[in-house]
């Protein structure tokens, strides 16, 4: 197929890359052709789960010298992105020029219901299982836990459901929720939101700081609870009680629509396309000063630390 190319990479292996390479090869970008070990790319992709840093700085431009005359961008799924390449950051924080919000890699392996199933109101208003330990918020969850609205610890949740497993009980219980409740944990994001979309289950998003995705309407299909108001979900979501089938049925779509296995390429793609594009290695030096947060100002006391440290052994 001819068409501009995109390389598929990254720093190192890492299960994001891995996921996307798998994705590409079963729904391939229509507009783009994956780039072969022979070809020169139009587009570099960097795919990472993990945290990508100050450090990694001079490696990222080695690579992008590499492919000198090709647009780089970065899809980290990091729970503190470091925006310091045009790119997409599920976890997004801060507003920058050129870094959107975005989703994760969709699961290839999870089962959709079928949409023409038949319809029945499902058990729970709403229910959250998962790790409270991520965030001090998560952990007032528990406090919301009664027989119609599950909200469970993963230590605890065995004992509730007979014959646990993880995945096979956390969709069903996200099938039986009318609304499902989306945390924010260790990062702003929480994939459980792309999810419950993908269930055809209205999200409640409880993450103050989490940029969302552009160009959607969000407040169509979910709720946004401040984190200081966890203790007033029950009563904000009996009151939208009769709009849970119609949100989540809106999610469904949406999800089908931009984030889908068979879409997420094309719409990832068209969405870095538009994104301002500076190369050269002052323009990286200054998105990487813009785009410096707490974490990478612990990174750098750390490292200058353990440095002054060794120098210290050296000359005592």
């Amino acid at each position: 197929m001819a068409g501009p190319c995109l390389l598929l990479t990254a720093l190192r292996e890492n299960p994001a890359l891995s996921k996307a390479r798998r994705l590409a090869a079963l729904h391939p970008p229509s507009t783009f052709r994956i780039a072969t070990a022979d070809d020169v790319p139009d587009i570099v992709l960097y795919l990472d789960s993990g945290y990508i840093g100050l450090s990694d700085l001079p490696l990222l431009r080695r690579q992008i010298m590499t492919h000198p005359t090709a647009r780089h961008f970065l899809l980290s799924e990091s729970d503190w992105p470091y925006a310091m390449l045009p790119g997409a950051y599920p976890s997004l924080t801060k507003a920058l020029p050129w870094a959107r919000s975005w989703s994760y890699l969709p699961d290839l392996d999870a089962p959709i219901p079928a949409t023409s199933s038949p319809r029945k109101e499902p058990a729970y208003l709403f229910s959250f299982l998962g790790r409270t330990s991520t965030h001090p918020m998560r952990e007032r969850l528990l406090a919301l836990d009664t027989p119609e609205t599950p909200c469970l610890d993963l230590a605890t949740a065995p004992a509730r459901f007979a014959g646990f497993d993880f995945h096979e009980t956390y969709r069903e219980l996200l099938l039986r929720s009318q609304f499902a409740l989306c945390p924010r944990g260790f990062g702003a994001a929480s994939i459980r939101l792309f999810e419950a979309m993908a269930l055809g289950r209205a999200p409640v998003i409880i993450a103050d700081a989490w940029l969302p995705p552009p160009d959607i309407p969000w407040r169509d299909f979910s709720l946004f609870v401040a984190e200081k108001d966890v203790m007033h979900i029950p009563h904000i979501l009996s009151e939208a009680r009769g709009e849970a089938a119609a949100m989540g049925d809106r999610a469904r779509r949406v999800f089908t629509a931009h984030f889908a296995p068979d879409v997420f390429f094309d719409r990832l793609l068209a969405m870095l396309a538009a994104l301002p594009h500076e190369t050269g290695t002052t323009a990286m030096a200054r998105r990487a000063w813009k785009a410096l947060g707490w974490r990478e100002g612990y990174t750098l006391a750390h490292r200058a630390k353990t440095r002054f440290r060794a120098t210290s052994g050296l000359t005592s």
